[in-house]
């Protein structure tokens, strides 16, 4: 029966995988462990500790030389799987303390506990014995009661001998040995009354040291296995991998018997008597008669059961199947061998990636797959990365033919049956979602430059107004004098077009306002190509494909002209550029193509939502000079331009690329040095607002009696100017530098002032918060103006619902100041 127990032990842990403590925590400092990413070869020798103390286990022979069961054991085992160690021998408690500072790759025999697992890692047991107590012949020791106040042996701290006393709630003395031999002696000698021992152990020792005075009380112990292991740092599963399979390979070889026989076989015979040999059989043949019969009656119940979990079985396989089919990232799954790598499975994905259909791919060699010489490049070079199964590599290629970005992941699987190794490649392609973050990426810093060019045009703003209103003024007091007039004629051009200027550079800046209207995208590209061909080179082809039955957009249709002419410009240009260097069997051309799209062709900018009706694809593309990449990155940006002083002002791609932006829709380039040029402007088609009812427009007049208006401007010469004019007009004018100023002269006479005149932007109090105490205040019933340089959308919401009466956008002239005064004064209650 002991055979059929020791044997049965041995097979049934060689299936026991090694546990691990949740929450056990090492009280000492990490220990330096070896490095366990070094390939086994690498390692070797490794480093092995024995105990010398440790009968049968490990000890220091007669002949001086290291033997022992677990001695025996690992010899055979380190030459099944071919290790090299050298060996080193100490007692018990400092080989456990040596080998946790890491002096030590692995112990070759150590009691599996739960507070040593905090730190190591554990094979599956080699030896599985029961434990039992041991006490004096004749001693006051007969029952476990009597172990109350005795002295009794430990062997170690930490072992199952402290948790059996934590256990049975034993008042003992304890005496902490380093072995089992040492405690056994102390009972000898009388020096202790018991010890916790392995049976098996324990009856070694005294058999090889002849003690007459021990023995086991009672019966082993149930719940108090010691189960010797070969014990390895924690983290070391490459090599607890090895020793497992080696330990496996002398059970089903037989060489793990023989061992125990040499080493056992005096203590634990194995044989049998007739008696026991007809007792066994016939509780042999009853338990087997029960295992039928109850086998019989849970038949139906084991078939029903099999039944549902093979139906479960292939609903899952068919959801695998589907999703390995059908998931977006391509997988292929190669096996190495020594002839090659092989391709063992391919989805649909990875077909499609690869260009490869599966039929004809799987089960041949990588090498004899025509793959892109790219993607071929790409595969070598990723799989010369070391594969260790449980890590997971992942890197992000570019490859330069298809210009695709490739997410490539390995995953190391277990090797097959025949040991050779598994990898599976996970290819995700991410092209769209890179261009995505480079158009996200460009349109924050063209915003982000946009914010700084619409303050400058602000200042601009500021400067330009003085003189408008000063050159009006001029002219309207010296109309006799032809030559002022024509001279100062020349100063309001040139002030016109500055100021033509900065309402560009506000555009940029998303500070203007868009004009929304009707326009047809086929009739704005005609209306331009034939603008073109009134200033082209005759020997430039233009061609253009455009469907005669387009929707119409809903688009600022003056600024959408402009850009589409800016880029034809750009494109004459740059070909008559290239016309000069006279190339051979070389034609000019210019081409235009609009293509309608689904809406669900692309996702709408941040800001906008997804056009109803679609998108409208223009596409203008010149064979001319193209641009370089770094040239290509910066051509949105105001004032970069690529020709020379005095020809281009660097805002015309600017202001296509906020035209089509502010839109609601895409702009992209492709060019290439040499070949040309192409932009994709990509615009929304929505569906027409309801048209408003006309309002009849009054010609304003001016007011029949002087008003009292306030003035609050932060720039000198404005204001000083606003003041010369109104007074002029016969107004009662008062001013203020600041918006804290101005709130504290009128807040307590708001009802003395008809019209009140705020900045947008000034320090303190600016125009919105000024406005939003005037109109809190039910005492004030007059006008309010703003007026400003630049106004955002949002402020210029907040100043509609705030109830402000008018907003005159700087520069402006005297007539149009002098106009909105009068129509604000005119419509304004008279104050008291």
């Amino acid at each position: 029966m002991r055979r059929l127990f020791h044997a049965g032990i041995v097979a049934t842990l060689l299936l026991t995988t090694p546990r691990a403590s949740a929450d056990a925590s090492p009280a000492t400092p990490p220990p330096r462990l070896p490095d366990f990413t070094l390939g086994m070869a690498a390692r070797q020798p490794l480093r092995v500790g024995s105990t010398s103390d440790s009968f049968p286990y490990g000890y220091l022979g007669a002949d001086g030389k290291w033997t022992g069961f677990s001695a025996d054991i690992f010899d055979a085992l380190a030459r099944e799987m071919r290790l090299t160690f050298q060996r080193e021998g100490m007692p018990g408690r400092e080989l456990i303390d040596r080998f946790r500072q890491g002096e030590f790759d692995l112990l070759q025999s150590l009691s599996q506990t739960a507070d040593r697992e905090a730190y190591t890692a554990f094979s599956v047991p080699f030896l599985t014995l029961k434990g039992a107590v041991f006490v004096r012949k004749n001693g006051p020791v007969r029952t476990l009661a009597d172990l109350h106040d005795q002295p009794f042996a430990v062997i170690g701290v930490g072992s199952i001998a402290e948790k059996f006393i934590r256990d049975k709630n034993l008042r003992v003395k304890p005496i902490y040995v380093g072995s089992s031999d040492e405690a056994l002696r102390l009972i000898e000698q009388g020096r202790c009354s018991a010890a916790f021992v392995s049976h098996l152990t324990a009856l070694s020792v005294i058999d090889r040291a002849g003690l007459k005075n021990v023995e086991m009380l009672g019966e082993t112990i149930e719940g108090y296995d010691i189960r010797h292991c070969i014990a390895v740092h924690k983290g070391d599963a490459q090599l607890l991998a090895r020793l497992n399979e080696g330990l496996a390979i002398l059970n089903r070889t037989g060489e793990y018997e023989r061992i125990y026989r040499k080493w056992f076989n005096r203590v634990d015979p194995r044989f049998f008597t007739r008696e026991q040999v007809i007792r066994y059989v016939l509780a042999t043949l009853t338990l087997a008669l029960l295992a039928t019969l109850w086998g019989l009656l849970r038949q139906r119940t084991l078939r029903k059961r099999i039944a549902g979990q093979a139906a479960e079985l292939a609903e899952k396989e068919s959801l695998l199947s589907a999703l390995y089919k059908n998931i977006p990232t391509g997988m292929c799954v190669l096996e190495t061998r020594p002839e090659g790598r092989f391709v063992l499975s391919l989805n649909p994905q990875a077909e499609l990636t690869l260009g490869l259909p599966a039929p004809s791919t799987t089960g041949r060699p990588l090498s004899e797959l025509a793959l892109p010489p790219a993607l071929a490049a790409l595969l070598a070079k990723i799989l010369q990365r070391p594969a260790i199964v449980g890590e997971i590599l992942r890197e992000e290629f570019r490859l330069g033919e298809t210009r695709q970005h490739l997410l490539v992941t390995l995953v190391p699987l277990a090797p097959s049956s025949q040991g050779f190794p598994r990898l599976c490649v996970l290819t995700e392609d991410i092209t769209r979602r890179r261009q995505l973050d480079e158009e996200i990426a460009q349109s924050r810093r063209l915003r982000a430059i946009g914010e700084l060019v619409g303050g400058i045009a602000h200042e601009f703003n500021n400067l330009l107004t003085p003189a408008m209103l000063k050159i009006g003024e001029i002219q309207a007091d010296w109309t006799a004098d032809t030559r002022l007039q024509t001279e100062i004629g020349l100063i309001q051009r040139v002030v016109i077009r500055s100021s033509e200027l900065t309402h560009r550079l506000l555009a940029f800046g998303r500070k203007s306002s868009a004009h929304l209207e009707t326009a047809s995208l086929a009739t704005l590209a005609a209306s331009c190509l034939e603008l073109l061909r009134q200033t082209i080179d005759r020997r430039i082809v233009l061609e253009s494909s455009i469907p005669p039955a387009l929707p119409p957009l809903q688009i600022n249709a003056t600024d959408l002209h402009q850009a589409l002419l800016n880029l034809l410009l750009n494109a004459r240009d740059t070909l008559t550029d290239k016309l000069a260097l006279r190339p051979d069997g070389w034609t000019p051309r210019i081409q235009i193509l609009v293509t309608p799209l689904p809406p669900e062709a692309l996702d709408a900018p941040a800001g906008h939502t997804r056009p109803t009706l679609g998108w409208q694809r223009l596409t203008l593309r010149d064979n001319g000079q193209g641009m370089a990449p770094d040239v290509r990155e910066r051509i949105f940006e105001p004032f970069f331009t690529t020709k020379g002083v005095g020809h281009g002002s660097g805002l015309g791609l600017a202001t296509v690329w906020h035209t089509v932006t502010e839109s609601g829709g895409h702009i992209t380039v492709e060019s290439i040095p040499g070949e040309g040029t192409a932009f994709h402007l990509v615009l929304p088609v929505n569906p027409a607002p309801s048209p408003a009812s006309p309002i009849a427009k009054e010609t304003p007049s001016a007011p029949t009696s002087p008003r009292r208006i306030f003035i609050a401007e932060d720039e000198e010469l404005i204001a000083q100017t606003l003041v010369t004019i109104l007074r002029r007009a016969g107004h009662h004018v008062d001013h203020a530098p600041d918006g804290s100023l101005a709130w504290e002269r009128i807040q307590d006479k708001l009802p003395d002032h008809d019209l009140l005149i705020f900045d947008i932007n000034m320090p303190g109090l600016d125009g919105i918060e000024l406005s939003r105490r005037v109109r809190a205040s039910t005492r004030y019933t007059g006008k309010i103006l703003i007026i400003s340089g630049r106004l955002s959308p949002a402020e210029k919401d907040a100043l509609t619902e705030i109830g402000v009466d008018a907003m005159l956008p700087k520069p402006f002239t005297m007539d149009q100041f002098r106009t909105t005064v009068n129509t604000l004064c005119a419509t304004a209650p008279v104050s008291a």
